[in-house]
């Protein structure tokens, strides 16, 4: 069961398409309440599921989306199975509309197996939803997907984009902790998981606080909203955030976009190379390449750097498409040496 855990600051009503910095710019999670409650998708929800199935299948061009059906009645986690040697579910590229069919039909059953269809780019598999249903975060170039679900349970993961999450159809459960409890949540494998990003190992709606101690002290730090069609939430870059759906039938919208451009590339680059080049190096060796990453990453202050002549400045100051060009070309060329 869930223990007692802080609500999420609300933001009520709002327009969606103009978010407003207040919520761009916010470094906690907000939840939006009734910020797509005008949705065509939305109201067609609230009629009914097949309203809404029938509604988005006008969009629907063909093609087939990754789908996740679960091997075991009665558990809906997205999850390892009981070995770790595999998951509860079995994927599948199916047809979108015969999963919304499926997840129709089963409405009213509590008991179906896990049915789960993730991340569905609607720009290529819907086009022309966004044009009745969108928030106006075009100058973002966010990508935009739909999740269809029944009482799914995704553990807590981080993505490296900022997120705005909106709950079309059904109602859904967030729990965030934010990133430094990395270490209390007992984050599973990273190179083995269910959907991409690594997952905590805790069961949030059954812990076992003698294999997972530290989640108590997680819990203290955690967030919980509970949303209803027509509501959003704001998850910000890197926040841990566990999703449950709470009805059977369940249709999310998110978009997804990071505040740095794309000639940096990922952070998660640069995080897998030093798994490959730090981590197994000897401690005084990782405390000296620690003390250059605080210095010239995580504390970097070019006012620090007023002796060097701006002009000799390079990777000292504003890394810009062309510095970034050359770094990733000496990357590439030790990498490949």
């Amino acid at each position: 069961m869930l223990h007692k855990l802080a609500s999420i600051e609300v933001v009520e009503g709002g327009c969606p398409n103009n978010i407003g910095d207040a919520v761009l710019k916010s470094v906690k999670p907000l939840v939006l309440r009734g910020l797509i409650k005008d949705w065509p998708a939305v109201v067609s929800a609230l009629q009914s599921p097949k309203h809404v199935v029938n509604y988005i299948k006008q969009f629907y061009q063909g093609g087939n989306v990754n789908a996740a059906y679960g091997l075991e009645e009665g558990n809906k986690r997205v999850f390892y199975n009981d070995t770790v040697t595999g998951f509860t579910y079995e994927r599948k590229q199916v047809r979108l509309d015969s999963v919304l069919d499926a997840l129709e039909a089963g409405k009213d059953q509590d008991d179906a197996r896990l049915l789960y269809a993730d991340s569905t780019l609607i720009d290529k598999f819907l086009p022309g939803f966004r044009a009745q249903n969108d928030i106006g975060l075009d100058k973002f170039n966010p990508r935009v997907s739909l999740w269809s679900g029944n009482q799914t349970i995704v553990s807590a993961h981080h993505d490296i984009p900022d997120n705005i999450a909106c709950v079309v159809a059904g109602r859904r459960r967030f729990v965030l902790f934010p990133p430094n409890q990395v270490e209390n949540l007992y984050i599973g494998p990273l190179d083995f998981n269910p959907a991409g990003p690594a997952i905590s190992m805790v069961d949030f709606n059954a812990p076992d606080f003698d294999v997972f101690p530290k989640y108590k002290t997680a819990l203290e730090h955690a967030f919980v909203a509970e949303l209803e069609p027509g509501d959003a939430i704001f998850i910000p870059s890197m926040w841990w955030h566990h999703v449950e759906g709470l009805s059977s039938f369940n249709l999310m919208v998110n978009y997804w976009w990071t505040a740095f451009p794309n000639f940096l590339g990922s952070p998660q680059d640069a995080f897998n190379h030093a798994l490959m080049t730090i981590k197994s190096l000897p401690k005084d060796e990782r405390e000296a390449w620690k003390s250059m990453f605080e210095y010239y990453v995580f504390d970097s202050d070019p006012a620090r750097f007023t002796y060097v002549p701006k002009e000799k400045l390079g990777v000292l100051g504003e890394i810009d498409e062309i510095k970034a060009r050359r770094l990733k070309a000496g990357l590439l060329n030790r990498l490949n040496r």
